[in-house]
């Protein structure tokens, strides 16, 4: 499937304590059949995927004219921060709180029986959405500028903030009746930075099986 039909389809379509709670909640919710593939780094950051559905998914018109849910699932792609919380100077945002990891991008790549088969273009988060029609699927910041009235409008990048488990975005597909089938696997990769510096993290959704 061209890309033009990939962006087609996705239009309609306290203290000591924080690192070790994030552990055993990954470990929790890994056990509950999440991802085939997650990531952690030394930053004490964890990157995994939630599936909404098993599959398989029996294959709909590409136009998506009679897609349903059985032909479609969803993927919820988490960050763990399992960083300490530390006491704020001045921070007015999430993404300013000290250790929050900020969202930058997330690239994505499918894979058919183990062979990378398409690469579509990245998701991006507000203020520069992309799918904008996914704007609403990420946790982005709003904060209200100095001296400007109601409503509050200045809209900043998803950021992580210590201790917690986030959704960063939930992204969907819909089996198509002229694509392969096969096992499918969804690699995704967050950009992002942490206190500044650059962190990837790179997680892969469940295996499932597209059919006619």
């Amino acid at each position: 499937m061209s890309i033009r039909h990939v962006r087609a389809r996705f239009r309609r379509l306290r203290f000591a304590s924080v690192a070790t709670v994030v552990a055993l909640l990954a470990a929790a919710t890994l056990a509950f059949a999440t991802s085939s593939e997650s990531s952690s780094t030394n930053n004490r950051l964890f990157a995994y995927v939630v599936a909404t559905n098993r599959g398989p998914l029996p294959a709909c018109l590409q136009d998506g004219s009679n897609c349903t849910p059985t032909n479609t699932v969803w993927h919820f792609i988490h960050v763990m921060n399992g960083n300490q919380l530390t006491n704020l100077n001045g921070g007015t945002s999430r993404a300013t709180v000290p250790n929050a990891f900020v969202v930058s991008s997330v690239d994505w790549s499918i894979f058919v029986n183990g062979v990378e088969w398409l690469v579509p273009d990245p998701f991006t988060p507000p203020p520069n959405a992309f799918f904008r029609s996914y704007s609403g699927h990420w946790p982005s910041t709003v904060t209200c500028a100095p001296g400007v009235p109601p409503p509050c409008g200045v809209v900043g990048n998803p950021a992580v903030v210590p201790g917690e488990n986030t959704a960063v975005v939930y992204v969907g597909w819909a089996h198509g009746d002229g694509e392969p089938n096969g096992t499918y696997v969804f690699r995704y990769t967050v950009h992002g930075t942490l206190n500044g510096d650059p962190v990837d993290l790179t997680a892969s959704s469940p295996p499932i099986q597209m059919t006619d």
